[in-house]
């Protein structure tokens, strides 16, 4: 099996996995297995690509052993249809070639037949003219006994070739007839035998559409792989460069935060927050994200509330915006400074309602819940840091205030 089939058969083996990924051998804790199931964000799903390279790639390798199969019968089929033309053209070859001599046969008698018919017409004319008494007017002026004789012998001479000439022409005559019906049957059976050579060369002709259109579908059906497995790598490739890049941006998140305002370190001394979608709850946590495909992970650094696209965001607390600006990964997004290394994020806001540098009040409206960046769906990703690290945000909503697990 040549290599890109294997890649092949890998990248279905695994796309194969989708629904089972999530709870597999590879991660054994079963809280962090709880986590990675209950992921929703865009990147713990396989994407759309994936899913229609998947397809495309099995339905292409489940018809190419038929299409192969269809292509070696085609082109059995083809072989033979051309071996059994080959066979009846030499044949009707042959049957032409014996038509021919058969032909010359009957030439040569006629004009055998036309070289007697001359000498019997040569002799009927002469005797014609010279009447029936010129014999013996041969007889009677003889001069001697011997002339006699002599005379006499070239009478019946004449009279036994003529008769030999008849006879032969009558015998050539006959085997002319045979011999024109013998050229007559080799002819009707050259045109039988032609008549086979050309059906046999009309199946052959079929035979060989037939597994021409085989092997465009063999050809096909490779292609398709082939694209399909190209779609399969692209999509990989794309999906690592999104992780990269969130991991990057990530960074880039805590190192705002770090060079805001700074505490003690300890959470607890931070007060409180409020939540900034009334009446949402918090869906997917922080914690690992692992692709179902490729089984990139990602840290969550925030959780993801639901809610339609244009619902209002407020702020967890007073404070001040340290950036409003578009990220990549999470579309237009805001950052507050409440004070004493608190710090919150808000993205994938639809529009902004402040901007950077401004001072806001607990409660109040700063942007609208969208869609924008790398997200599924309307919804609001919030986070938490203090000093810089990403909190578990519902650790000031009930839960215990703990650095994010998976951060480091």
């Amino acid at each position: 099996m040549r290599a890109s089939s294997q890649r092949v058969i890998r990248v279905i083996a695994s796309v194969s996995l989708v629904l089972t990924a999530l709870a597999g051998p590879a991660f054994a804790d079963d809280a962090l297995d709880k986590k990675v199931a209950a992921a929703a964000d865009a990147l713990a799903k396989a994407s759309a690509a994936a899913a229609q390279a998947a397809k495309e790639l099995q339905a292409a390798q489940s018809q190419l052993p038929a299409a192969r199969k269809a292509l070696a019968d085609a082109t059995a089929a083809e072989a033979l249809a051309r071996a059994e033309f080959q066979t009846a053209r030499t044949n009707a070859d042959i049957a032409k070639a014996a038509y021919t001599e058969a032909l010359i046969r009957v030439t040569s008698k006629e004009a055998e037949i036309s070289i007697l018919q001359n000498k019997v017409d040569q002799f009927a004319r002469t005797v014609y003219q010279q009447g029936q008494t010129s014999q013996w007017e041969i007889i009677l002026n003889s001069t001697s006994p011997t002339d006699l004789t002599l005379r006499l012998e070239a009478i019946r001479a004449i009279t036994q070739a003529n008769a030999k000439s008849l006879e032969e022409l009558v015998i050539a005559k006959k085997q002319l007839a045979i011999e024109a019906a013998d050229a007559e049957e080799k002819h009707r059976e050259a045109e039988r035998l032609e008549g086979l050579a050309q059906d046999a060369l009309a199946k052959a002709d079929a035979a060989a559409e037939k597994a021409a259109q085989a092997k465009a579908a063999v050809d096909l059906l490779i292609a398709q792989e082939a694209a399909a497995f190209k779609l399969a790598e692209d999509d990989r490739a794309r999906v690592k460069r999104q992780y990269d890049e969130l991991r990057a941006e990530q960074l880039r998140v805590a190192g705002i935060s770090k060079g805001a305002s700074k505490g003690n370190g300890d959470p607890l001394a931070t007060g409180s927050l409020s939540w900034p979608l009334t009446g949402r709850s918090a869906g997917g946590g922080v914690g690992w994200r692992v692709h179902p495909v490729y089984k990139y992970k990602s840290c969550h650094t925030g959780v993801d509330v639901s809610a339609p696209t244009g619902t209002p965001i407020t702020a967890a607390g007073s404070g001040v915006v340290i950036s409003a600006r578009w990220s990549t990964a999470y579309g237009n997004m805001i950052m507050i400074d409440h004070g004493g290394g608190l710090v919150t994020m808000y993205a994938h806001m639809t529009a902004f309602a402040v901007g950077n540098g401004s001072g806001v009040g607990n409660g109040q409206v700063i942007g609208y819940v969208g869609s924008t960046g790398w997200s599924t769906g309307p919804h609001l990703h919030f986070e938490v840091h203090v000093n810089g690290k990403p909190y578990n945000p519902m650790g000031w909503f009930g839960a215990s205030r703990t650095v994010v697990s998976c951060w480091g």
